[in-house]
Formats: C-alpha cells, structure tokens, sequence
C-alpha cells in the first residue's frame, strides 16, 4: 500500500504536503503557551528540510516527540536525520528538582512520505540503526471544488469568535497529547492567518471540532469529535463542507487529513469517502529504537 492510491500520488503534491505538515506542526508548537516551553521541555528545531519536536517531560508520548521531513531531498544525504535523531536521544529529561539531569533522550516517531527522494534512504538508514517500523497511517486527500453534499439538518459550524467553550481539550485529546498540556489554547493566532477553527453543534451541544492550516496551497485538517456525540458522522459531514469551501477561498487546491486507522485521531473514513476524500499514500512509521521505560 505505498504506491499512488490516488489525487496526491504525484511527487510534487506529496513534497507540498511534507512541507504543510510541518508547517501545521510548527505553527502549534509556536503558539504553545511560554511557560510549557521552559517548564515542560518543549523545543522545535530545524536541521535542513527537517522538523524536529520534543517535550522531554513526557518522553514517552509519540505525539510529542517526533521528526518530520525525513524523505526530503537531503535530510539523509547532508546527515540531517542523523543530527534531528541525536538530538532527541541526548534531551535532557525533568530533574525532579535536583537541578541536574539524570536521564537523557525521548522515545520518538519518524513518519516517512514515500516517493520523496530521501524517502528509501531514511528507511535504510533507521533500520540500520535498529529502529521499529510500523506501517503508520494513510493520508487522505481531496482537491478543493464544491462539496457534493449539504450541511445535514439541524446542525450548525461555528468559527472560533462565534463561540468560547470546549475546542483545545477535545482536540488535544483526539491527537492523543497529555491531558493539561493544552497546546491549542491559544488556537486560532490572531496574527496567523492561515488558521481556520470550526465547531459542529446541535441542540445537544458540540458534536466535532476541526482545525485546519492553510500552506503551500494545502489545507491540513485535524478533526476532534467524541464518537459518542457524534455517532452518525454528521458533525464530521458539516466540518467538511465548511472547511472545503474555505480552503477553497484560502487559495489552496488540496485538502489533507490523516487516517489513522483505530489510533488516535480516530475519524470516520467512510464520511470522507463520501466527501470526496481519496487515500493517497500510506505512511511507514519509524520508532526510535529504544522505547523509554516512564
């Protein structure tokens, strides 16, 4: 399952989708409230085409740690990977208030876009080192004309200055981050165009959320929603048509979201099916080779 399933196959879609990702996950990471970074051991660093991020006071936790950018032209050949791998397995971890550090090095994940031009050079280099690889999640795509569906009845997509309650911890629950460590809390930037943040709601109450980034002409989406409140996929179904038509008025042409699989973020594939939504590529996973025993 990694050759070209369909829109986004192209090896220049998928170099824009590289570098939306890493946008999307740079932009999170700068609006991440001051105190996290010095208290929490956050840190992003740039080594070449690759992103590389870390919360040392949660070592374990992939959603935190990881490196993106890998299968770019370089990262492999001009000895990126090697630093951003370094890097993270030498962090210092939390002292516990002894002021100096006992422990070093986070357990990370290194997703791999195939049919990049490092993208076989970063596999054979991880494996070499003893890293685990998992066959990782697929990546949907849709370009961005008219949705062929309505908004179902009786809900409603809120914008973020149209309501106040309820969207950082669903969302930060669904991309599986610890809980209280709310990295969306400032989400939209007010400075930062090209974030959109919606709501899907009923009579009930909210059903899903989504927040989506606009960059290199791709929109990447990430939903939040309880299966629970939104058993039938509606709320998902009216995030959708909202969230097309403004990558459309955006200015991008691809829409992008990650399938998982039973993993978190869990979403509903067969309403992106619906949508238009095509899988794209799968994405091999790389965990570092030592899992850090929290």
């Amino acid at each position: 399952m990694h050759g070209d399933l369909g829109r986004g196959g192209e090896a220049a879609d998928r170099l824009r989708i590289s570098a939306s990702d890493k946008e999307f996950w740079t932009a999170v990471w700068r609006q991440a409230p001051f105190p996290m970074w010095e208290e929490c051991g956050v840190d992003l660093v740039r080594f070449g085409p690759i992103r590389a991020a870390c919360m040392a006071e949660h070592p374990g936790e992939l959603g935190l740690n990881f490196i993106l950018g890998s299968s770019e032209a370089g990262a492999v050949e001009h000895g990126h990977l090697a630093d951003a791998v370094a890097w993270l397995e030498t962090r210092p971890l939390p002292t516990g208030g002894t002021g100096v550090a006992e422990d070093f090095g986070v357990d990370f994940r290194v997703p791999i876009i195939p049919g990049l031009p490092d993208a076989a050079a970063a596999e054979g280099w991880l494996q070499e080192r003893g890293a685990l690889r998992q066959d990782g999640p697929v990546r949907l795509v849709r370009d961005t004309s008219s949705p062929g569906f309505t908004i179902p009845a009786g809900i409603e997509v809120l914008s973020w200055e149209d309501w106040d309650e309820g969207f950082p911890e669903p969302l930060v629950e669904s991309l599986e981050l610890p809980s209280g460590y709310c990295f969306f809390v400032g989400l939209p930037v007010d400075e930062d165009e090209a974030w959109r943040c919606f709501g899907a709601v009923d009579d009930d109450g909210p059903l899903a959320y989504a927040a989506m980034h606009l960059d290199s002409d791709v929109a990447t989406l990430v939903f939040a929603s309880r299966p629970s409140d939104d058993r039938d996929g509606a709320g998902q179904t009216a995030l959708l048509h909202r969230c097309i038509g403004e990558a459309a008025a955006g200015g991008c042409d691809l829409i992008a979201v990650t399938d998982a699989g039973h993993e978190l973020p869990v979403i509903d594939r067969e309403c992106l099916v619906r949508a238009g939504f095509e899988a794209a590529f799968q994405m091999p996973t790389w965990r570092s080779r030592v899992e850090v025993d929290v």
